[in-house]
């Protein structure tokens, strides 16, 4: 019930239109079956107006069935892509800080297990409905032949149906627990890829990972999942098996008991052969609606979590079911103006506390009071763990305060305004992620001299080029990949940038064109320039340096030296 909605929604017409010609292909096969059956009662003395109508009804049973699947297929997938697209904008919208809490494997299963689920239940649905028809249709046929066969065939219609439904909740919870394992398997995962190095260099390590963590993990899911999928096939072969006992029934005891004569035993065993392919199909179908239920709930479930705005009601639906009608990439233009100028970034009394894994207590940072002004360079030090990357959150709006106020040119962050906020920044993480689009108007003729210009400089010229706004190649090194990182950011023109670390594992080369050419150019562009760094070298060259240690944040006073620009040749 709930694909159907999950289509409906996209399309309630089109859905209808594609259950209609359902029911037509449904009712044009039973008319087939009873032509079929009345010639071969009457065979010797056949009409060639018979073999009209036998294809009329055949191309008419085809084409039905074609619009019926197409129209079908289409608007399912059309669905479950509004619902990836949806999910996918609202992970961007959710918070930074929530999305770490929840983790990024029950993210990715959602993304891909999930929604690959449900599309391969949608692509069901078109099978389900003209199978459903045609099964309508014949039973309405069996009924013309034979009220008291029909009665018969409905009793071990019935009998199947509550012997598959006894065990199918026992079979559901099954895999309901297998997809909850599912999660866990995608952590795994996770440890695997990124920590390949360590596992390729630790024998022992790489043995305890899998003996412990991962081997146990999969088997467990291996165990749940063909519990679920085994239940499920015992009591599909049995429902399979009461069709041919039905057969049997008409066979052997319907001339007795009913006085059927020769024609109406053929007709009815006919027709009965020809529903077994469209009941098989159907019963076939229900372990993935099955799976696909338990997929919507998880993403339902996830998604209550992801929303961080209650809404104004408070009981109301805002899970993807109700909102799928509208398209996943909404109209945000209100949204997308460009950053405006910036003067001043403040901190009052700023608080956040988060608790570090494998100690006891909770970590707190601040309170912070700060005041940051355009055409600044902003240096922040300290000690591993004593809170610089949390301060870069906060200053960013990736981090929401516990307590006081974060404020862009006296505009509070928060809720909407958030959002403006962190397009105020550009900023290189540590975990940095390059994309491929590089310029956003195909027009910015004079930003893509200026980037190929800094590619010599970065040394990297000779292994990528600029083409319609697009860089040619990702493939570099890890060193290559950041200086590229630095590229892109500068070339985004905001009016705040954060480097976190980017010259720690940088060669003296590079470090000086980053610290001399990169940091005073956007200074004198009147930007906000903030690196975190250790580099206390180039300290003289910032307007401020902010040390934070253990949660607390101090200036530091050092003198500027009027020392002219480098020129950075390769």
């Amino acid at each position: 019930m709930q694909l159907l909605t999950l289509i409906a929604r996209r399309s309630w017409r089109a859905l209808l239109l594609a259950v209609v010609t359902g029911l037509a292909c449904g009712l044009t096969a039973a008319a087939l079956i009873a032509v079929i059956n009345e010639d071969l009662a009457g065979f010797e003395g056949l009409e060639s107006s018979h073999i009209w109508q036998f294809l009329g009804l055949t191309l008419l049973v085809v084409v039905t069935r074609t619009v019926a699947d197409i129209s079908l297929l289409e608007l399912g997938q059309s669905a479950v892509n509004d619902m990836r697209l949806h999910l996918s904008n609202q992970l961007v919208d959710t918070s930074y800080r929530k999305l770490q809490m929840l983790g990024k494997h029950r993210l990715l299963a959602m993304l891909t297990d999930d929604s690959q689920v449900i599309s391969q239940a949608v692509e069901q649905v078109p099978i389900l409905l003209v199978n459903a028809g045609i099964l309508f249709a014949c039973l309405g046929y069996l009924g013309w032949l034979s009220m008291p066969m029909l009665g018969l065939t409905l009793v071990l219609l019935v009998v199947g149906l509550a012997v598959f439904k006894l065990p199918e909740s026992r079979a559901l919870a099954a895999i309901s627990k297998a997809r909850d394992g599912k999660d866990k398997l995608f952590d795994q995962y996770r440890l695997l890829t990124d920590g390949t190095k360590e596992l390729q260099l630790n024998e022992h390590r790489r043995r305890q990972f899998f003996r412990h963590q991962l081997e146990p993990t999969s088997l467990e899911y291996k165990k749940d999942f063909v519990r679920g999928m085994s239940i499920y096939a015992v009591a599909l072969n049995w429902g399979n098996g009461l069709f041919y006992l039905l057969i049997g029934a008409v066979l052997y005891a319907g001339p007795q008991l009913f006085q059927l004569d020769m024609v109406l035993v053929t007709g009815y065993v006919l027709t009965i052969l020809y529903m077994i392919t469209p009941l098989s199909e159907l019963i076939n179908a229900l372990p993935i609606l099955g799976r696909a239920s338990i997929s919507l709930n998880k993403i339902k479930a996830l998604e209550g979590e992801l929303n961080t705005v209650p809404s104004q009601q408070g009981a109301a639906d805002t899970s993807v079911l109700t909102q799928i009608s509208t398209q996943a990439s909404a109209d945000r233009g209100k949204l997308e103006e460009e950053p405006s100028s910036v003067d001043t970034l403040q901190l009052q009394g700023v608080t956040h506390t988060y608790y570090r894994e494998r100690e006891d207590g909770h970590f707190t940072l601040g309170p912070v009071d700060l005041t940051l002004n355009s055409g600044e360079i902003i240096f922040i030090t300290g000690g591993n763990g004593g809170g610089k990357t949390s301060l870069a959150m906060l200053l960013t709006g990736l981090y929401q305060p516990e307590g006081g106020k974060v404020c862009l040119n006296k505009v509070l962050s928060s809720g909407e305004e958030n959002f403006r906020f962190r397009q105020h920044f550009s900023a290189v993480f540590t975990d940095f992620c390059l994309f491929e689009h590089l310029l956003q108007d195909d027009s910015e003729q004079a930003l893509a001299d200026k980037a190929q210009e800094y590619l010599i400089h970065l040394q990297l010229d000779h292994k990528v080029a600029i083409k319609d706004g697009k860089l040619s190649t990702l493939e570099l090194s890890t060193g290559q990949r950041k200086r590229l990182a630095l590229l892109a950011s500068y070339l985004e023109d905001r009016p705040c940038y954060l480097f976190d670390e980017w010259a720690a594992d940088q060669d003296p080369l590079f470090k000086r064109f980053f610290y001399m050419q990169i940091l005073p150019d956007l200074k004198v562009r009147q930007k906000m320039v903030i690196a975190i760094t250790h580099d206390d070298a180039y300290f003289h060259l910032a307007d401020k340096v902010l040390r934070v240690d253990q949660g607390q944040v101090q200036e530091l006073q050092y003198v500027v030296k009027d020392e002219p620009l480098a020129t950075l040749t390769s």
